[in-house]
Protein backbone atom coordinates (compact mmCIF):
# COMPACT_ATOMS: atom_id res chain seq x y z
CA UNK A 1 0.00 0.00 0.00
CA UNK A 2 1.33 3.10 -0.97
CA UNK A 3 2.03 5.21 1.92
CA UNK A 4 -0.40 8.37 2.88
CA UNK A 5 1.12 11.78 2.48
CA UNK A 6 -0.13 15.00 4.54
CA UNK A 7 -1.02 17.38 2.10
CA UNK A 8 -2.77 20.72 2.76
CA UNK A 9 -6.40 21.43 3.36
CA UNK A 10 -8.82 23.31 3.97
CA UNK A 11 -12.27 23.34 5.83
CA UNK A 12 -14.15 26.39 7.76
CA UNK A 13 -13.74 23.76 11.23
CA UNK A 14 -9.90 24.23 10.41
CA UNK A 15 -10.48 27.44 10.14
CA UNK A 16 -11.98 28.11 13.45
CA UNK A 17 -9.80 26.10 15.09
CA UNK A 18 -6.77 28.02 13.65
CA UNK A 19 -8.14 31.43 14.56
CA UNK A 20 -8.76 30.18 18.25
CA UNK A 21 -5.75 28.66 18.61
CA UNK A 22 -2.53 27.91 16.20
CA UNK A 23 -1.72 25.13 18.36
CA UNK A 24 -4.89 23.19 18.06
CA UNK A 25 -4.56 23.05 14.36
CA UNK A 26 -1.00 22.32 14.48
CA UNK A 27 -1.96 19.32 17.02
CA UNK A 28 -4.72 18.35 15.09
CA UNK A 29 -3.30 18.46 11.32
CA UNK A 30 0.37 17.55 11.92
CA UNK A 31 1.72 16.43 15.43
CA UNK A 32 -1.08 13.54 15.30
CA UNK A 33 0.29 12.45 11.29
CA UNK A 34 1.56 8.62 11.90
CA UNK A 35 -0.27 8.31 15.14
CA UNK A 36 -2.55 4.96 13.88
CA UNK A 37 0.88 3.20 13.48
CA UNK A 38 1.88 0.55 16.35
CA UNK A 39 5.58 2.15 16.20
CA UNK A 40 4.54 5.95 16.39
CA UNK A 41 6.44 8.33 18.47
CA UNK A 42 4.06 9.24 21.84
CA UNK A 43 3.17 12.23 20.96
CA UNK A 44 1.60 11.30 17.18
CA UNK A 45 -0.33 8.18 19.19
CA UNK A 46 -1.34 10.60 21.34
CA UNK A 47 -2.10 13.60 19.51
CA UNK A 48 -4.14 11.24 17.20
CA UNK A 49 -6.43 9.81 20.09
CA UNK A 50 -7.22 12.67 21.14
CA UNK A 51 -8.23 13.83 17.64
CA UNK A 52 -10.95 11.58 17.88
CA UNK A 53 -12.50 13.21 21.01
CA UNK A 54 -16.30 14.13 20.91
CA UNK A 55 -18.19 16.29 23.78
CA UNK A 56 -21.48 16.31 24.41
CA UNK A 57 -22.63 18.82 21.52
CA UNK A 58 -21.04 17.01 19.10
CA UNK A 59 -22.56 13.74 20.51
CA UNK A 60 -26.26 15.59 20.43
CA UNK A 61 -25.77 16.45 17.10
CA UNK A 62 -24.45 13.25 15.75
CA UNK A 63 -27.59 11.67 17.57
CA UNK A 64 -30.07 14.36 15.65
CA UNK A 65 -28.36 13.92 12.13
CA UNK A 66 -28.74 10.43 12.38
CA UNK A 67 -32.59 10.06 13.62
CA UNK A 68 -33.79 12.95 11.17
CA UNK A 69 -31.91 10.89 8.24
CA UNK A 70 -33.77 7.89 9.32
CA UNK A 71 -37.18 9.83 9.82
CA UNK A 72 -36.55 11.13 6.46
CA UNK A 73 -36.04 7.51 4.71
CA UNK A 74 -39.09 6.35 6.42
CA UNK A 75 -41.11 8.80 4.78
CA UNK A 76 -39.83 8.99 1.48
CA UNK A 77 -40.59 4.61 1.57
CA UNK A 78 -43.72 5.48 3.22
CA UNK A 79 -45.13 7.57 -0.06
CA UNK A 80 -43.17 6.05 -2.56
CA UNK A 81 -45.01 2.45 -1.60
CA UNK A 82 -48.39 4.32 -1.14
CA UNK A 83 -47.66 5.85 -4.98
CA UNK A 84 -47.09 2.21 -5.53
CA UNK A 85 -49.80 0.73 -4.14
CA UNK A 86 -52.34 3.32 -4.50
CA UNK A 87 -55.21 0.61 -5.50
CA UNK A 88 -54.67 -1.73 -2.40
CA UNK A 89 -57.15 -1.24 0.26
CA UNK A 90 -55.22 -2.81 2.52
CA UNK A 91 -51.93 -0.54 2.20
CA UNK A 92 -54.46 2.53 1.99
CA UNK A 93 -56.05 1.24 5.30
CA UNK A 94 -52.75 1.75 7.20
CA UNK A 95 -51.31 4.23 5.13
CA UNK A 96 -51.06 8.01 6.85
CA UNK A 97 -49.25 7.03 10.11
CA UNK A 98 -46.40 9.63 10.30
CA UNK A 99 -42.99 8.81 11.91
CA UNK A 100 -42.92 10.40 15.14
CA UNK A 101 -40.33 11.64 17.47
CA UNK A 102 -40.26 9.58 19.79
CA UNK A 103 -40.27 7.13 17.46
CA UNK A 104 -37.35 8.71 15.41
CA UNK A 105 -35.37 8.76 19.55
CA UNK A 106 -36.31 5.55 20.55
CA UNK A 107 -35.22 3.63 17.35
CA UNK A 108 -32.07 5.90 16.01
CA UNK A 109 -31.10 8.42 18.65
CA UNK A 110 -31.38 6.85 22.20
CA UNK A 111 -29.26 3.28 20.92
CA UNK A 112 -26.91 5.59 19.45
CA UNK A 113 -26.74 8.01 22.66
CA UNK A 114 -25.86 4.46 24.91
CA UNK A 115 -23.51 3.32 22.78
CA UNK A 116 -21.27 6.59 22.55
CA UNK A 117 -21.72 7.09 26.13
CA UNK A 118 -21.18 3.32 27.26
CA UNK A 119 -18.14 2.99 25.05
CA UNK A 120 -16.67 6.17 26.38
CA UNK A 121 -17.55 5.50 30.72
CA UNK A 122 -15.69 2.17 29.94
CA UNK A 123 -12.62 3.32 27.87
CA UNK A 124 -13.07 0.98 25.06
CA UNK A 125 -11.31 3.97 22.83
CA UNK A 126 -7.94 2.66 24.91
CA UNK A 127 -8.16 0.01 22.00
CA UNK A 128 -9.17 1.75 19.41
CA UNK A 129 -10.07 5.34 19.70
CA UNK A 130 -10.78 5.52 15.80
CA UNK A 131 -13.67 3.09 16.56
CA UNK A 132 -14.96 3.65 20.00
CA UNK A 133 -15.90 6.84 21.14
CA UNK A 134 -14.32 8.89 23.98
CA UNK A 135 -16.24 11.86 25.11
CA UNK A 136 -14.40 15.32 26.61
CA UNK A 137 -16.73 14.94 29.53
CA UNK A 138 -15.73 12.04 30.83
CA UNK A 139 -12.20 12.25 29.59
CA UNK A 140 -11.39 15.65 31.48
CA UNK A 141 -14.47 15.47 34.19
CA UNK A 142 -12.39 17.98 36.36
CA UNK A 143 -13.48 20.63 33.43
CA UNK A 144 -16.84 19.80 33.46
CA UNK A 145 -19.10 20.60 36.87
CA UNK A 146 -22.51 19.73 35.49
CA UNK A 147 -24.10 16.25 37.29
CA UNK A 148 -23.77 13.53 34.95
CA UNK A 149 -27.66 13.45 34.92
CA UNK A 150 -28.53 16.84 34.56
CA UNK A 151 -26.27 17.17 31.40
CA UNK A 152 -27.96 13.34 29.82
CA UNK A 153 -31.47 15.10 31.05
CA UNK A 154 -31.00 18.50 28.77
CA UNK A 155 -28.91 16.51 25.94
CA UNK A 156 -32.59 14.09 25.69
CA UNK A 157 -34.53 17.42 26.23
CA UNK A 158 -32.83 18.88 23.05
CA UNK A 159 -32.53 16.03 20.76
CA UNK A 160 -36.28 14.90 21.78
CA UNK A 161 -37.26 19.28 20.31
CA UNK A 162 -35.15 19.29 17.68
CA UNK A 163 -36.89 16.02 16.33
CA UNK A 164 -40.10 17.66 16.71
CA UNK A 165 -39.30 20.61 14.69
CA UNK A 166 -37.79 18.67 11.83
CA UNK A 167 -40.73 16.02 11.72
CA UNK A 168 -43.55 19.75 12.12
CA UNK A 169 -41.69 22.10 9.90
CA UNK A 170 -39.05 20.78 7.73
CA UNK A 171 -39.87 17.10 6.94
CA UNK A 172 -43.17 18.15 5.05
CA UNK A 173 -41.03 20.13 2.39
CA UNK A 174 -38.49 17.37 1.72
CA UNK A 175 -40.58 14.22 2.20
CA UNK A 176 -41.54 13.77 -1.31
CA UNK A 177 -38.25 14.17 -2.60
CA UNK A 178 -36.99 11.31 -4.02
CA UNK A 179 -33.72 9.44 -4.45
CA UNK A 180 -33.28 10.18 -7.92
CA UNK A 181 -33.31 14.24 -6.45
CA UNK A 182 -30.46 13.44 -4.04
CA UNK A 183 -27.06 14.74 -4.77
CA UNK A 184 -24.50 11.84 -3.49
CA UNK A 185 -22.50 13.24 -0.18
CA UNK A 186 -19.22 11.12 0.94
CA UNK A 187 -18.98 11.43 4.65
CA UNK A 188 -15.60 10.45 6.89
CA UNK A 189 -16.95 7.24 7.94
CA UNK A 190 -16.75 6.28 5.10
CA UNK A 191 -13.41 7.20 3.63
CA UNK A 192 -12.28 10.57 2.17
CA UNK A 193 -14.99 13.12 3.36
CA UNK A 194 -16.34 15.29 0.51
CA UNK A 195 -14.33 18.26 -0.47
CA UNK A 196 -13.34 20.18 -4.25
CA UNK A 197 -10.46 21.85 -5.57
CA UNK A 198 -10.44 25.71 -5.39
CA UNK A 199 -6.90 26.75 -6.88
CA UNK A 200 -5.30 23.82 -6.08
CA UNK A 201 -5.96 23.58 -2.38
CA UNK A 202 -8.22 20.64 -1.31
CA UNK A 203 -11.41 22.12 0.52
CA UNK A 204 -13.26 19.78 2.79
CA UNK A 205 -16.88 21.19 2.21
CA UNK A 206 -19.78 17.98 4.20
CA UNK A 207 -23.65 19.53 3.74
CA UNK A 208 -25.68 17.26 5.92
CA UNK A 209 -28.04 17.03 2.91
CA UNK A 210 -28.41 18.00 -0.79
CA UNK A 211 -31.54 17.80 -4.05
CA UNK A 212 -32.25 19.41 -6.61
CA UNK A 213 -35.48 20.11 -7.61
CA UNK A 214 -37.18 22.99 -10.13
CA UNK A 215 -33.72 23.76 -11.50
CA UNK A 216 -31.87 24.38 -8.05
CA UNK A 217 -29.82 22.94 -5.89
CA UNK A 218 -31.11 23.07 -2.68
CA UNK A 219 -28.40 22.20 0.42
CA UNK A 220 -29.52 21.65 3.96
CA UNK A 221 -27.86 22.04 7.11
CA UNK A 222 -29.06 20.57 10.58
CA UNK A 223 -28.16 22.45 13.41
CA UNK A 224 -29.34 21.17 17.04
CA UNK A 225 -27.54 24.14 18.60
CA UNK A 226 -27.67 28.02 18.62
CA UNK A 227 -27.23 30.28 15.85
CA UNK A 228 -23.78 31.50 15.10
CA UNK A 229 -22.31 34.15 12.68
CA UNK A 230 -19.65 31.51 10.80
CA UNK A 231 -22.66 29.63 9.68
CA UNK A 232 -23.76 31.96 6.78
CA UNK A 233 -19.80 31.55 5.48
CA UNK A 234 -20.03 27.71 5.79
CA UNK A 235 -23.19 28.06 4.15
CA UNK A 236 -21.71 30.40 1.26
CA UNK A 237 -18.72 27.37 1.20
CA UNK A 238 -21.75 25.22 0.51
CA UNK A 239 -22.12 27.15 -2.15
CA UNK A 240 -18.75 26.80 -3.94
CA UNK A 241 -19.02 23.50 -3.56
CA UNK A 242 -21.82 23.50 -5.67
CA UNK A 243 -20.24 26.05 -7.76
CA UNK A 244 -17.27 23.96 -8.91
CA UNK A 245 -18.57 20.78 -8.12
CA UNK A 246 -21.78 20.42 -9.78
CA UNK A 247 -20.72 23.68 -12.22
CA UNK A 248 -23.95 25.80 -11.13
CA UNK A 249 -24.79 29.24 -11.36
CA UNK A 250 -25.26 30.44 -8.27
CA UNK A 251 -28.73 31.60 -9.08
CA UNK A 252 -29.17 28.27 -9.48
CA UNK A 253 -28.25 27.27 -5.25
CA UNK A 254 -30.18 27.55 -2.86
CA UNK A 255 -29.16 26.99 0.72
CA UNK A 256 -31.07 26.64 4.07
CA UNK A 257 -29.83 26.79 8.02
CA UNK A 258 -32.14 24.44 9.66
CA UNK A 259 -32.23 25.78 13.46
CA UNK A 260 -34.24 23.09 14.97
CA UNK A 261 -33.62 23.70 18.30
CA UNK A 262 -36.04 26.84 17.69
CA UNK A 263 -37.48 25.60 14.75
CA UNK A 264 -36.15 28.43 12.18
CA UNK A 265 -34.89 28.21 9.25
CA UNK A 266 -32.34 30.42 7.08
CA UNK A 267 -32.59 30.10 3.24
CA UNK A 268 -30.94 32.38 0.42
CA UNK A 269 -30.16 31.79 -3.15
CA UNK A 270 -26.44 32.70 -3.69
CA UNK A 271 -25.35 35.63 -5.82
CA UNK A 272 -22.02 36.37 -7.17
CA UNK A 273 -21.21 38.07 -4.55
CA UNK A 274 -21.70 35.21 -2.01
CA UNK A 275 -19.16 33.10 -3.91
CA UNK A 276 -16.59 36.05 -4.01
CA UNK A 277 -17.28 36.15 -0.18
CA UNK A 278 -16.28 32.59 0.33
CA UNK A 279 -12.89 32.46 -2.33
CA UNK A 280 -11.99 35.42 -0.63
CA UNK A 281 -12.10 33.85 2.67
CA UNK A 282 -10.78 30.63 1.57
CA UNK A 283 -7.62 33.04 0.07
CA UNK A 284 -7.16 34.92 3.14
CA UNK A 285 -7.33 31.95 5.75
CA UNK A 286 -4.62 29.78 3.60
CA UNK A 287 -2.75 32.32 3.44
CA UNK A 288 -2.24 33.31 7.19
CA UNK A 289 -1.83 29.12 7.52
CA UNK A 290 1.06 29.62 5.07
CA UNK A 291 2.82 31.68 7.41
CA UNK A 292 3.28 28.68 10.03
CA UNK A 293 4.92 26.43 7.00
CA UNK A 294 8.33 25.81 5.89
CA UNK A 295 9.09 28.58 3.56
CA UNK A 296 5.41 28.78 3.53
CA UNK A 297 5.27 26.29 1.18
CA UNK A 298 1.70 24.38 1.09
CA UNK A 299 2.57 22.14 -1.20
CA UNK A 300 5.33 20.39 0.97
CA UNK A 301 3.13 21.27 3.72
CA UNK A 302 6.02 20.99 6.60
CA UNK A 303 5.32 22.41 10.20
CA UNK A 304 7.42 25.20 11.91
CA UNK A 305 8.31 23.38 15.13
CA UNK A 306 6.02 23.24 17.67
CA UNK A 307 6.68 26.25 20.01
CA UNK A 308 5.95 28.55 16.87
CA UNK A 309 2.63 27.56 17.07
CA UNK A 310 0.90 29.65 19.91
CA UNK A 311 -1.20 28.61 22.09
CA UNK A 312 -4.62 30.48 23.51
CA UNK A 313 -4.20 32.93 25.58
CA UNK A 314 -7.77 32.13 26.51
CA UNK A 315 -7.67 29.02 29.64
CA UNK A 316 -11.17 28.79 29.42
CA UNK A 317 -10.86 27.86 25.61
CA UNK A 318 -7.51 25.57 26.47
CA UNK A 319 -10.16 23.87 29.29
CA UNK A 320 -12.67 22.69 26.74
CA UNK A 321 -10.23 22.03 23.93
CA UNK A 322 -9.30 17.95 23.60
CA UNK A 323 -5.78 18.48 23.52
CA UNK A 324 -5.49 20.01 26.68
CA UNK A 325 -3.16 17.24 28.20
CA UNK A 326 -0.28 17.80 25.60
CA UNK A 327 -0.74 21.54 26.56
CA UNK A 328 -1.04 21.49 30.12
CA UNK A 329 2.56 21.37 31.82
CA UNK A 330 2.85 24.75 29.00
CA UNK A 331 -0.17 26.62 30.80
CA UNK A 332 0.81 25.82 34.13
CA UNK A 333 3.96 27.39 33.62
CA UNK A 334 2.31 30.40 32.21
Amino acid sequence: MAELINTFSWSISARADFEECPRRRYLAKYAMWGGWKADAPNLARTAYRLGKMENRFTLQGNAVERAIMWALRQTQAEQSAQAEHSAQAEHSAQAGKPVTAAQAYETVAKPYLNQCWNESKKKLWQANPKKHCCLHEHYYPAHHHTPEADMTARMIEQIKRCLANFLEQVLPRLGSVRPEQEVSIAHADGGDPESFLFESVKVYAIPDYAYRAEDLLHIHDWKAGSEKPAHRDQMTIYGLWAHIKHALPPERIQVHLEYLSKGATQSMVLTNHDLEHARGLIRESVATMAEYLVAGDIRRNQPLPQEDWEQSADLDTCRQCRFYELCKSELELA
